[in-house]
């Protein structure tokens, strides 16, 4: 029901209630009826699903399938092996769920506050749950408003409904029925659950509570919102799914080969045994194949990644979003309190005499005034206020901001505030737009006043001028005009000051005042907004503003921190369709102003239909569903608890720049997994190469240039160690210099590709002419067990030269990440144990001479020499494909 278009009287009527408000009997019946005023917030976490969820990834299916092979054929060790690594990962992945999963219990805490209640004709404090409809509940400055309601009566009534609708300022309200359609910000003689009242006082009835409130409404907004995919994870799968059939149509010729070589080698082999030993050598293929570390270090790289946002302010609440904020092509922000400081300060004070430029940021009274202008300027201000300044931890306003500003600017002006006491308020309100008190000092009766510039000329007769009270001319009212549309035109909000002397309380009237001057005043950028935006562009991010304010103070803002472009208004958007939507957003809007919590969502749908990455920042109730929509929600630190429980990063301090930190880290650790996906496929890609092509020499299984067991080794101890220390390497030094990803673009794009394939080609040229010089492909035992063992320790050898190179590709320096090098190390410790010490048996493998490790050597320069040929020849065909 439009309640807002509804006479007071007939709101009572339809409610089934009085001004006197309802009855015990009555509202016991209404609370059963509507059940609390609470918002249902209650969401399962079951667990034991958020555990399976870890294992839904192809790479997890294939290794899975392994291990029941494995198992079947009574190869206990690799089973063990690989099902330790999986749950390893699954419990990593869980515990950051369970943690990231309290979703929306933080909107209970906007819910519990008191009310001052009707009940039974007689005013009463009650729990703001058992206010039902037709509850009549009186309002006064710092109370939440508990319910939405209707205004029966209220006298200088302001509510901040920031947090609700974006808009900077307090809304002031009234009593008045409105005539036309009116959207929530506009609905001036409408309360709204979890606002708060800055100023004056009100009876109201309750019209809504619980979820059919307007938070409510956002409430369910929240939880109907999907959870997208990140980026990582759509990469990751489907590189999972293209590797894993590739490695299952590999591994099932390889079986087939091998199986058919055993028989037509002869022997003494049954079927069945032929059968399990080919098998064996397929499953161990397939399992040194796939990268199952590839999820612990995607899992450790993203942890890392946590732990150094934490130290730049910035708290993470999902895992995967780390990477996502790093792949981000467009960031859409809220004004108030993410780009500005959610704190009037006055800039300006103008008279006919003279301009002042007072310097400082927000409400603490420090700073100076450049300039002089009549001191009863700012004294008028100061009296004429009904806000506080207090400091507690730092200086805040307890009241109107507008207000508040004002006090801050005396304090910062004048040297001394005379002693004032007020005798009579007329407050403010719509129709008048002033606000005047009558003060006495020292037995002198003086009027105040303040309010919009064209209603205080309109009750002036005279001016200050050149220090003298002056008749307001025709000429100094169009210059004071003048100065209020140049003020206006730089998104300042501008008042008008005015005073009359010798005033009594029967003549306490605004009509014949002297005007004084006025003050300009705005909610400022925050100081390091504009070189985090800039930082964003040339990082190839676009910033879109979407607030609650209205059209020329966003533009202004927009224009002030480095956002420019067209403007839409809420209105517009309204009128909008899809088409045309998108056509804008691809176009050069670039803020959205007045605009309601659909609307946001509606922009960010819009975007991600695109294929853009959409990063949301926010602070307010209206920002959560759009927080929770996009790939990755940003709330600030000093928003509502509503914002911050519907995002994935929460900054600690409220500052822009970090958010430019965030999207350096993400991309960062994107960065690592490219690395580490490069190591392991690069060293996997050759096993698969020498299996194959020795199977094409019809190779029996016993033959083989590696043996199951080796290929194990290989892939969960040797390859695991460097590949969790690439996952805290350095990030590269151009990294925000580079342009987004496409959100087409696979997890490993074509230049990377071609480099891993040719490197993962040479190394298997190598590696097979070690095997073939050693007598590989004779059938002496002895001779087979030596180029083995060269095969084995060259794979170990190459796959520590291929992970320097893939780290030169992304330009990190050689002797950082000192992990890093002590994994090397011991890669190959480990292997001098196996080749030294008995377990050379467990291996079939033999102890290696000096000139064999030269010969390895000689092998490893080969390699680097390779790499150092194809980056020469890239960078040519690049810089002729560029030209």
């Amino acid at each position: 029901m439009e309640y807002y278009k509804k006479e007071s009287s007939e709101v009572l009527e339809s409610l089934q209630s009085n001004s006197g408000g309802l009855n015990n009997a009555q509202a016991e019946k209404r609370l059963q009826e509507y059940g609390p005023n609470k918002l249902d917030t209650e969401v399962k976490v079951e667990k034991w699903k958020i555990f399976l969820e870890q294992f839904k990834s192809f790479i997890i299916y294939i290794l899975l399938i392994a291990v029941v092979l494995s198992l079947l054929f009574k190869e206990f060790t690799d089973a063990i092996l690989i099902l330790i690594i999986l749950f390893v990962n699954a419990f990593i992945g869980y515990k950051q769920e369970i943690s990231a999963a309290k979703s929306l219990s933080a909107l209970k805490k906007l819910s519990v506050v008191k009310a001052k209640v009707f009940r039974n004709k007689e005013l009463t404090l009650l729990s703001s749950e058992e206010l039902v409809p037709g509850d009549c509940i009186l309002l006064e400055a710092g109370d939440k408003v508990p319910a939405d309601c209707r205004i029966l009566q209220c006298s200088n009534l302001s509510i901040e409904e920031a947090a609700l609708t974006g808009e900077s300022l307090p809304v002031q309200k009234t009593s008045e029925t409105l005539k036309k359609d009116a959207q929530i910000a506009e609905q001036h003689n409408m309360l709204f659950s979890s606002t708060n009242v800055t100023n004056g006082t009100a009876k109201a009835v309750v019209v809504s509570t619980g979820m059919k409130t307007e938070i409510g409404k956002i409430t369910k907004l929240i939880k109907e919102a999907e959870d997208e995919q990140t980026p990582l994870q759509k990469r990751l799968d489907s590189f999972g799914k293209k590797l894993s059939y590739a490695v299952i149509v590999v591994c099932l010729f390889i079986f087939a080969a091998i199986l058919f070589s055993d028989k037509m080698a002869g022997g003494e082999m049954s079927l069945l045994q032929a059968t399990g030993a080919a098998l064996a050598v397929a499953v161990a293929l397939a399992v040194a194949a796939v990268p199952e570390g590839l999820p612990a270090v995607v899992t450790i790289a993203l942890s890392v990644g946590v732990k150094r946002l934490l130290h730049k302010k910035a708290l993470v609440r999902k895992l995967s979003s780390v990477e996502t904020l790093g792949s981000c092509d467009v960031i859409c922000t809220d004004k108030t309190g993410t780009l500005t400081q959610n704190e009037m300060t006055v800039q300006a004070a103008w008279t006919l005499d003279n301009e002042a430029k007072i310097d400082g940021v927000g409400y603490h009274p420090q700073g100076t005034v450049q300039g002089k202008v009549h001191p009863l300027l700012f004294t008028i201000g100061l009296h004429c206020n009904n806000a506080k300044l207090e400091k507690e931890k730092m200086w805040r306003v307890i009241g109107d901001p507008t207000e508040g500003a004002l006090i801050v600017s005396a304090k910062k002006a004048l040297s001394s505030e005379q002693d004032y006491k007020r005798l009579a308020e007329n407050p403010f309100d719509s129709d008048r737009k002033r606000m005047s008190v009558l003060v006495e000092q020292k037995g002198k009766k003086d009027l105040f006043c303040k309010g919009a510039p064209d209603t205080i000329l309109a009750v002036c007769t005279h001016a200050i001028h050149k220090g003298k009270k002056v008749p307001l001319t025709k000429e100094l009212k169009k210059e004071i005009m003048q100065q209020n549309d140049k003020y206006a035109s730089q998104a300042l909000r501008v008042l008008a000051f005015a005073y009359k002397e010798h005033v009594t309380e029967k003549t306490f009237k605004e009509k014949e005042l002297t005007f004084v001057g006025l003050q300009a005043m705005k909610d400022p950028a925050r100081p390091d907004v504009i070189e985090s935006i800039a930082k964003t562009k040339k990082a190839g991010i676009r910033v879109i503003m979407i607030t609650g304010d209205y059209k020329e103070t966003a533009r202004a803002i927009g224009q002030e921190v480095g956002i420019e472009g067209e403007v839409i208004t809420g209105e517009e958007l309204e009128k909008m369709t899809e088409e045309d939507l998108t056509k804008a957003l691809e176009g050069n809007t670039r803020i959205f102003a007045r605009v309601i919590p659909e609307h946001k969502q509606r922009i960010v749908a819009a975007l991600q239909k695109k294929g853009h990455v959409v990063a949301m920042t926010g602070d307010g109730v209206n920002d959560a569903p759009a927080l929770k929509k996009a790939d990755i929600g940003v709330a600030v630190g000093s928003g509502t608890d509503v914002a911050k429980e519907a995002a994935d990063f929460v900054l600690l301090d409220d500052s822009f720049t970090h958010i430019v930190d965030a999207i350096e880290e993400g991309r960062g650790i994107y960065e690592n997994i490219q690395k580490t996906i490069m190591h392991l496929l690069s060293g996997n890609l050759s096993e698969v190469l020498i299996i194959f092509v020795a199977v094409l020499f019809g190779l029996s299984h016993e033959n083989l240039p590696l043996t199951a067991v080796m290929l194990l080794w290989i892939n969960l101890v040797t390859d695991g160690t460097p590949a969790v220390a690439l996952s805290v390497d350095p990030y590269g030094r151009k990294i925000m210099e580079k342009k987004p990803r496409p959100s087409s673009e696979g997890i490993l794009p074509k230049p990377y590709l071609f480099l891993i394939t040719f490197l993962g080609v040479v190394s298997t040229i190598i590696t097979l002419s070690f095997f073939s010089f050693y007598g590989g492909f004779s059938e002496h035992h002895e001779s087979i067990q030596i180029a083995q063992t060269m095969v084995f320790t060259f794979l170990i050898i190459s796959e520590m030269i291929l992970l320097l190179l893939i780290r030169k590709q992304f330009d990190i320096k050689m002797l950082t990440n000192t992990w890093l090098w002590v994994s090397i190390g011991l890669s190959f410790v480990l292997q001098a144990v196996l080749l030294y010490t008995p377990l050379n048996n467990v291996f079939k493998i033999t102890p290696l001479t000096f000139s064999q490790i030269l010969f390895l050597g000689a092998g490893a320069i080969a390699l680097y020499l390779s790499y150092v040929i194809y980056s020469f020849v890239e960078k040519r065909v690049t810089k002729k494909t560029v030209v």
